[in-house]
């Protein structure tokens, strides 16, 4: 069976912010548990607005919509704006818009979404934010979702400072994993058929 392969995605531009660091110990956590992993930095998802028809003229978004093609399944982290994910990462989300073929969007794939904020309420209203938004994309939000609320306590790696907090990013993290092994073995058994 293939490896299963996991985009995770910061919704932050600040360099090192707290959204990156998670971001990238959700990576960690994924090759520890066996999978590659790709994370792109809020800073590397900061692409013009999106419209039909650019995509293909921009590397950044080109090399983005390769990597979702292929994943297996995704994470996505976003900082609380005003109770709501961050206008950086919904832009970079609308483009997948653009990912056509016989499985379109995100479809089939296991979305993980994690919510950091200052406080409680902001962060579980843009957690129900980005759980909509992957339905959208056709693809499945795991049972688990996480709430970060105080992240300032990560350490200089991202790892959460509450038990229960980095309890619950690993077993999201195992779920996102379960379902993308599922689709990993799918696509061995049934791969998609050769471009004419």
């Amino acid at each position: 069976m293939q490896t299963p392969h996991i985009v995770l995605i910061s919704g932050s531009l600040r360099a090192g912010s707290t959204s990156d660091r998670i971001a990238d110990w959700c990576a960690r956590e994924c090759r520890e548990q066996g999978a590659t992993a790709r994370t792109f930095t809020g800073g590397e998802i900061d692409f013009p607005f999106y419209r039909p028809g650019i995509s293909g003229d921009h590397a950044g978004i080109t090399e983005f919509l390769d990597e979702l093609g292929r994943a297996d399944g995704v994470i996505l982290v976003s900082p609380t704006y005003h109770g709501t994910l961050s206008g950086l990462l919904k832009n970079a989300l609308d483009f997948v818009n653009d990912l056509a073929g016989p499985r379109p969007f995100l479809d089939g794939r296991a979305i993980g979404c994690v919510a950091v904020g200052a406080g409680t309420q902001g962060a579980v209203t843009t957690l129900e934010t980005l759980r909509t938004i992957s339905h959208s994309l056709r693809a499945w939000p795991t049972p688990l979702g996480v709430v970060l609320p105080n992240a300032g306590s990560l350490s200089a790696e991202g790892t959460p400072g509450e038990p229960h907090h980095r309890e619950k990013m690993i077993e999201m993290i195992s779920q996102v994993l379960t379902v993308s092994r599922a689709r990993a073995l799918e696509q061995d058994r049934f791969p998609a058929p050769a471009a004419a």
